[in-house]
């Protein structure tokens, strides 16, 4: 199980770019609320910031001295690493897509068994990449020369801009998969699969996937700790145990895998319990919940 604690935000290791926009909003945010609501989650052996690039990146640009984490193992199997498809809603021209990327990319395009598309990868050193359109037709990208996990995800941020003229979407794979079987999306883009071992590698190393390159799973994960930002701020270390020890204290609801509280949550999540004081920062259907 991970545990909460306060982690001094120089020893905090990103494994992800920020998104400009998203920055700005996340900044936005806290100055509004004056709260950070959820823990990030960090690696505990490595400081690799898992999820809360951009909480973390604003409130380094804020002057805050430290962050709440949620501390996990990484290498538990309490947490998992996942990826993110590209969805496409509007009119998708297969055959545009795939000359641009043969082109700009010097991709081999390979056609494929659908049924092997999204996962055709797995053991193929110079994929980066698979497709597959709402008529059933599918193709595998692959590089002239084996590529690593971190140079895959570099080339999905070009088919990233690639595709946003025609509605990008991130999903989660299940999702984005049932949504073409259904006839949602007009194509599904699938990423290599990411591994706990790229996340670590590639950020010890200084180098950063683009967004939306890795999404993690972690069991138990707690939401709404709804830390002040002058405890973040504060040279005073008392100040953030002594928050740490009144967040001890507190009711805690322990959500299944799968509940829809601020987002969709395919893990089991913890939401902690503030007083009245702060239950209008909880989602309508949350308050209700917690009484």
């Amino acid at each position: 199980m991970g545990s909460l604690e306060f982690v001094d935000i120089d020893r905090l290791i990103p494994h992800e770019e920020v998104i400009r926009g998203l920055l700005e909003s996340v900044i936005s945010e806290l100055r509004s609320t004056g709260l950070l609501l959820h823990p990030v989650i960090v690696s505990r052996e490595h400081g690799i910031v898992l999820d809360g690039n951009h909480r973390v990146e604003a409130l380094r640009r804020m002057g805050a001295r430290r962050v709440l984490a949620y501390s996990v193992d990484y290498m538990s199997n309490e947490v998992e690493v996942k990826r993110w498809f590209r969805t496409v809603r509007r009119e998708f021209d297969l055959s545009d897509f795939l000359r641009r990327v043969s082109r700009d990319l010097e991709a081999e395009v390979a056609p494929v068994d659908p049924e092997r598309a999204m996962d055709g990868m797995a053991l193929d050193g110079r994929a980066f990449a698979s497709v597959m359109d709402s008529t059933g037709s599918a193709y595998l990208l692959r590089s002239g020369s084996p590529v690593s996990t971190y140079q895959a995800y570099r080339m999905m941020a070009f088919i990233d801009r690639v595709l946003e003229p025609y509605g990008l979407f991130h999903q989660r794979e299940e999702e984005a998969i049932d949504g073409l079987r259904r006839g949602e999306w007009r194509a599904v883009v699938a990423s290599r699969p990411i591994r706990k071992q790229d996340v670590i590698g590639s950020a010890l190393e200084g180098l950063r996937f683009p967004p939306k390159s890795s999404r993690h799973v972690v069991k138990g994960r707690v939401l709404f700790a709804m830390v002040p930002l002058k405890v973040l701020l504060s040279e005073d270390d008392s100040a953030a145990e002594a928050f740490l020890d009144r967040l001890k204290g507190l009711r805690t609801v322990k959500l299944p895998a799968g509940s829809t509280v601020d987002r969709f949550y395919e893990e089991e999540v913890v939401v902690m319990v503030h007083g009245v004081e702060l239950r209008h920062l909880y989602p309508p259907h949350i308050r209700n919940l917690l009484g």
